[in-house]
């Protein structure tokens, strides 16, 4: 699974360091021209900087800090959270509810191997289902030692996707919970 993780995120560097200039052998001439392109059209989706990251990363160092209200002070009060199990959380405070309760069963965590990968999907490629604007997509290592001495280590991945106003309106998490439910197994 790491594996996969590191290639996805090597081809998307290699794909966004891709930016050969072909148009290097313009003459001045071209360049001068006043004819309008019909092809201004936006890409279907592109890469944005490093930065638009940052409320994503502002959220989970939040996290590690036992900060729930700083971990959520970014999303809309409609927030849906979605795990890859299928179960999911409606609400910004059903959010917080959850995971402070976690924070009781939770002695320390720390997020490590962080990759962001922000972009602009300017068309959607489900119509319907999936949204366009602004997303980011995270991935870390995950290191948790729970209440009960028990410590695991796993890879997550979350896609975040903001509204117009700026605020995380959807989250998809995407984690093996079996490892998390046996090292709480008895715990309440």
């Amino acid at each position: 699974m790491k594996k996969i993780f590191i290639f996805a995120a090597a081809c998307s560097l290699l794909f966004a360091c891709n930016s050969e200039k072909k148009d290097d052998k313009k003459t001045d001439s071209d360049t001068t021209s006043t004819t309008v392109s019909t092809s201004d059209k936006k890409p279907a989706s592109e890469l944005l900087d490093l930065s638009a990251g940052a409320p994503v990363k502002n959220s989970f160092a939040a996290f590690a800090k036992g900060d729930v209200d700083g971990m959520t002070a970014n999303f809309d009060d409609n927030i849906r959270y979605v795990f890859s199990g299928g179960d999911s959380i409606i609400g910004k405070q059903a959010v917080k509810d959850y995971y402070n309760g976690r924070w009781k069963l939770i002695q320390s965590i720390s997020f490590s191997n962080e990759i962001m990968l922000p972009l602009m999907a300017n068309e959607s490629q489900a119509p319907g289902v999936v949204p366009t604007g602004k997303w980011v997509l995270y991935w870390a290592m995950a290191d948790v030692t729970y209440k009960n001495g028990k410590n695991i280590k796993f890879w997550m991945h979350n896609t975040n996707h903001f509204n117009d106003a700026g605020k995380v309106d959807f989250i998809g998490q995407y984690i093996d919970r079996h490892p998390l439910m046996e090292a709480t197994k008895g715990m309440k």
